[in-house]
């Protein structure tokens, strides 16, 4: 009996011998690769600081130079940003890795010493009884063993691919880590399409009103735009970005405000999923339609192939993908927004049947997905807006048959008014917790905003069906409230009961949206003339300038200056000082 437990003794030892010292190797390995990853993260990390040290300080220098550039204090606070979170980053992963690095040594030397104390033999049996499980007993302890050593390879191996991960990874700053401007910085600044809120309201009441483009009175200065597009210009601080196209180039341009010196052109190309044949558009229009956005630390935009980019302000690409090629009529054209750190994609198209119409949110660091909302909707080339209303924020979009009202953050459909139809262009406007909407074909309306579900019987406060327009959007004050027709009529509504006040036959096309800068609305005809009209409840015509080529684009008002783009060029107009 004797002779018969020591050899089960012998062979459990060989066997938990030989898991000690699998075990012992791969400790070692992964404390050997664990080594070599955090010193070759440690060297690469304070090459890419010092990098972005040195840029910084650059930057910072050139901020001395020109206190007033908003685009470079954008580029300095991100790049702060990417510094300290670097630095965090860095620190974490230093930690984890010398935790995980002391875990692998001390298994190791730990199973070292198993595997040695192991190896020592046992005295030699006497006359050993054949045991004839001793097969079968050796062959189960061996599978524990290997099971035990299989369990610690796979927690040792987790740790090392988990410690990989993190150190390899690309450490550029999440979306929430960028330091967004205030609420007042983005009223001060044209980051969308018609401005602030997209309500196509000036935040200065100083603009100019006289100017003639043909003899140069008025006008700062004029510079030509390489490739024409209906698109509106977006300014920033001292930058002034729009796009461009032909059948051969997508591109992104940006200006100086002060000179009208082209800082750069961004072509958009190489990108994924991008289609290799051009969708059809609408002659004239082109596939860069769709006014680009900004947060002001980077410029996103969008063209009618699908394709959706953000740079940053020097015109560098941070990001590119193709959002599928869309199915529509005329050519994609609606304008892009933002909310806080995403990028805010009304892609409505095909037939309401067809159900491939959709709201979608980009996170505006990377350009994932964030969420993606599906619309009872046929196509349209209108553009969302992003408001603050007394129940929260909300993005408005406009669609046949609902206006419906979203929350941004995760793209939850809040309510639905049944009000419109028809090929809707016009985009919404909000004030006083009133969305505004209005079609040809169907009706101008007004929705309370704060309501649940489908609304359309308890909050459309009126509905109207004079001067409806096509192509421009509406205009309101909160007091007035104002349409204009792709034949140049003007129509003035009571924002608050939807009479009409009285209203005003250019006798010109118009497709540029109107404006209103202090007491002033500001319609612009297709021939590049723009009327000024009293914002009151008597039609007064307080005058007219001209631009010298065609308008099709919206207006961007700065403190004391309008930028505006024509067929071929684009004019900065003001009073030199």
């Amino acid at each position: 009996m004797s002779s018969t437990q020591d050899s089960h003794s012998a062979v459990s030892r060989q066997a938990w011998h030989q898991g000690a010292a699998a075990t012992a190797v791969v400790a070692g390995v992964f404390s050997a690769v664990l080594s070599a990853l955090m010193v070759a993260d440690s060297l690469r990390s304070r090459a890419e600081d010092m990098r972005k040290a040195d840029r910084l300080a650059e930057l910072k220098a050139a901020l001395r130079d020109r206190p007033t550039d908003e685009g470079l204090k954008a580029q300095i606070r991100e790049l702060d940003v990417r510094l300290r979170r670097s630095f965090f980053h860095g620190s974490q992963r230093i930690n984890a890795g010398r935790w995980l690095l002391l875990a692998g040594v001390a298994v190791c030397l730990i199973s070292l010493k198993s595997a040695a104390a192991l190896r020592k033999k046992l005295p030699m049996p006497r006359a050993a009884v054949p045991d004839p499980n001793a097969l079968s007993r050796r062959a189960r302890l061996s599978r524990w063993a290997v099971a035990a050593v299989a369990a610690l390879l796979a927690l040792i191996g987790a740790g090392l691919a988990l410690t990989a991960s993190s150190i390899l990874s690309e450490r550029e700053p999440a979306a929430q880590d960028v330091a967004l401007p205030s609420d007042e910085e983005f009223a001060r600044n044209v980051a969308r399409f018609r401005g602030p809120g997209g309500g196509g309201v000036s935040a200065y009441a100083n603009v100019p009103t006289a100017w003639d483009g043909k003899t140069g009175e008025g006008i700062l200065w004029k510079a030509e735009v390489p490739l024409g597009a209906p698109s509106s210009p977006i300014a920033w601080g001292d930058r002034i970005f729009l796009t461009g196209s032909s059948k051969e180039r997508l591109e992104v341009y940006c200006f100086e405000a002060a000179s009208g010196k082209l800082l750069w052109t961004h072509v958009a190309t190489g990108i994924p999923g991008s289609p290799a044949e051009r969708p059809k558009v609408m002659e004239g229009v082109g596939w860069a339609p769709s006014t680009p956005a900004t947060d002001g630390a980077r410029v996103y935009a969008i063209f009618a192939t699908g394709d959706v980019l953000a740079l940053d302000f020097s015109g560098k690409r941070l990001w590119a993908r193709n959002l599928g090629t869309p199915e529509n009529s005329y050519g994609h054209a609606s304008s892009l927004a933002t909310w806080r750190n995403l990028l805010i994609v009304q892609y409505d198209q095909a037939t309401a049947d067809d159900k491939k119409s959709k709201l979608i949110a980009l996170d505006t660091a990377t350009g994932r997905t964030a969420w993606e909302t599906k619309r009872d909707t046929p196509q349209t080339w209108a553009t969302p807006i992003v408001v603050k209303t007394p129940t929260g924020d909300q993005i408005i979009c406009c669609g046949d048959p609902f206006v419906c009202g979203y929350d941004p953050a995760t793209g939850k459909e809040l309510w639905r008014a049944e009000c419109l139809g028809g090929e809707i262009a016009p985009s919404p406007v909000y004030a006083n917790a009133v969305a505004y909407v209005a079609n040809a074909g169907s009706y101008a309306a007004a929705i309370r905003t704060d309501g649940t579900g489908d609304v359309t019987k308890t909050h459309v406060l009126w509905k109207a069906e004079d001067g409806l327009p096509d192509i421009a959007s509406p205009l309101t004050n909160g007091e007035l409230f104002w349409t204009l027709t792709a034949g140049g009529l003007l129509t003035c509504y009571d924002a608050r009961t939807g009479k009409r006040v009285w209203e005003k036959d250019f006798e010109k096309n118009c497709e540029a949206s109107p404006s209103l800068a202090g007491d002033k609305v500001l319609v612009t005809t297709l021939e590049g003339v723009t009327h000024f009209v009293a914002a009151a409840r008597e039609l007064k015509e307080l005058g007219k300038a001209e631009l010298g080529e065609k308008c099709r684009t919206c207006p961007v008002f700065l403190d004391g200056r309008i930028i505006i783009r024509g067929e071929k060029h684009i004019f900065c107009i003001g009073l030199r000082k």
